[in-house]
């Protein structure tokens, strides 16, 4: 049993730009995410007595020893009162050690928390060994990779009775989270169109698992993927995805002997439940992108039979320029560096902030038993494991159709039409199937 009302302890596996902001290249980290997200959150958290033990864990010591004096240098010593104390998994002497994160595991009680950081075919294994550990897990986008592993981890968290989520922080936007209200009442789906494009140096910061272990479509497309399914699941489902891509730039840049997409789009026909009248979603993600005034491009556009909403989230109205960085676009709405006054972190209300905050803030109901996992999706508002099944239907069918030549790929659902269960490619009629 969970201890109940015990504060609750933080595992970070992964120690990679997101979770510390140490990026081993010439160009550096991001611009919009300088010092990292989950360290520097859970450092704070800490700071406000929301969480207790830190511990950090990832596959090459070596760089450990970079890693906290690049956190202390942005966090430590950037702002007042943050506390930078954790262990730290493997040893500073070991090269390699891909199953370092079960030492951090070992650290860990029952009903703590744990925030998944790692390549995209990494999740899998991970989260599975967390969720038998009795811990609450927060997995970056995307889940997984497959429809099989996503179940797999869904019948384990049923079976474990722990939360697990997905970290799409763009639900906590509040001007998303205003569209997806609006959207409800828009009457049936009829059209989506989404774009995320982010400059070509992130390429270098990725070039150990481009296009090998995942692709841009399941690191950029995922997140308006799942902004658009959490706005009108209720009332439409995907039944088809086709995939096309662009090539040419990643390989001149990095000079890869393997074929990296540049761009890779997704048109997806959805059905609405009601009278099965049709809707069209493209969604558009690359990594091939010019230098511009914000780190990522990103926008939608959603027309449903009674009306139709757009937002930008790169185009804030807000700008700066200055003689030695020139001029950007600022979003603060995500992650709020600036000190304030006292010279203390002030950005909880940031939605990359509050995307962690709140899972926490759930781990701990549940744990005190005043909420179950299940409550959690009924609330709609965390991208629980159960909630995003159709989003890593799409992302597998977008890779399936890519490796076949752009065929269609069909999404077949079970006898309630809610959960998928099998990717057919090439439509009805064909032999190639994929039960899942």
């Amino acid at each position: 049993l969970f201890t109940r009302f015990k504060m609750v302890n933080a595992l970070m596996i992964g120690a990679g730009e997101y979770t510390t902001g140490c990026v081993f290249t010439a160009s550096g980290p991001a611009s919009d995410k300088p010092a990292g997200v989950i360290g520097i959150t859970f450092i704070d958290m800490r700071r406000r007595g929301k969480v207790d033990k830190l511990v950090l864990a990832d596959a090459c010591g070596t760089k450990l020893p970079i890693i906290r004096e690049t956190m202390q240098k942005k966090i430590g010593d950037a702002y007042q009162d943050m506390d930078l104390t954790m262990e730290t998994f493997p040893a500073d002497d070991v090269a390699f050690d891909p199953q370092a994160y079960k030492l951090g595991i070992a650290k860990m009680d029952k009903g703590d928390v744990v925030t998944i950081f790692t390549p995209d075919d990494t999740h899998f294994e991970i989260a599975m060994e967390c969720i038998k550990a009795g811990l609450h897990v927060l997995i970056a986008k995307p889940a997984v990779k497959t429809l099989a592993q996503h179940r797999a981890l869904n019948e384990a968290a049923k079976q474990h009775g722990v939360l697990v989520a997905v970290e799409y922080h763009k639900r906590f936007d509040p001007i998303y989270t205003d569209a997806k209200d609006r959207i409800r009442t828009l009457g049936g789906f009829s059209f989506f169109t989404s774009t995320m494009t982010q400059c070509k140096t992130q390429l270098d910061t990725f070039r150990g698992w481009a296009g090998k272990s995942s692709d841009i479509n399941y690191y950029l497309n995922s997140h308006h993927i799942d902004i658009h399914a959490w706005s009108c699941l209720h009332i439409a489902k995907p039944i088809r995805v086709t995939a096309m891509a662009s090539t040419g730039i990643a390989n001149d840049r990095l000079k890869a002997d393997w074929e990296i997409e540049d761009t890779i789009t997704l048109m997806v026909q959805w059905e609405n439940r009601e009278d099965k009248s049709l809707g069209t979603a493209i969604y558009m993600s690359s990594w091939a992108a010019p230098k511009a005034d914000c780190h990522t491009q990103q926008y939608f556009h959603y027309m449903g039979h009674k009306g139709e909403v757009r937002a930008d989230q790169c185009k804030r109205g807000y700008n700066w320029s200055t003689d030695d960085r020139g001029y950007a676009a600022l979003n603060p709405l995500y992650m709020k560096y600036t000190p304030n006054r006292t010279g203390h972190f002030a950005g909880q209300s940031g939605y990359g902030y509050r995307s962690i905050e709140l899972f926490v803030e759930a781990a701990k109901e549940v744990n005190a038993g005043r909420l179950t996992p299940a409550g959690c999706t009924d609330e709609g508002v965390l991208a629980t494991i159960d909630s995003t099944l159709v989003v890593t239907a799409i992302l597998e069918a977008g890779r399936i159709s890519l490796d076949n030549a752009g065929a269609s790929v069909d999404i077949t659902y079970d006898a309630a039409g809610v959960e998928p269960v099998e990717l057919t490619v090439g439509g009805a009629g064909s032999s190639k199937k994929r039960k899942l």
